[in-house]
């Protein structure tokens, strides 16, 4: 059984360590290239205009990573009104 304070300390760090390292939404992006094997088509299309980059891989990354994370966004402020609600009153 995962513990679930473990899991939210190990997240509570890396979201530190994105702070710390001074993460940007390029650098989020570039990571899921790599996950993806596209590292090589990501670099490559960056120093290429939208109409140049045939394969499309830095402008698709980039929208999809700002995508995700304006998701995110979405999703902490409902959480965060859900907890809200849920506190009981002082």
């Amino acid at each position: 059984m995962i513990d679930s304070r473990l899991v939210s300390y190990r997240h509570a760090i890396l979201m530190r360590e994105l702070q710390i390292a001074g993460v940007k939404l390029e650098d989020l992006a570039r990571a899921w290239a790599s996950l993806d094997g596209k590292l090589v088509h990501f670099d490559e299309g960056k120093t290429k205009t939208i109409w140049e980059d045939k394969t499309g891989h830095y402008a698709g990354y980039v929208v999809e990573t700002e995508e995700i994370i304006e998701r995110a966004i979405g999703y902490a402020r409902a959480r965060a009104e859900k907890e809200k609600g849920h506190q009981s009153p002082d």
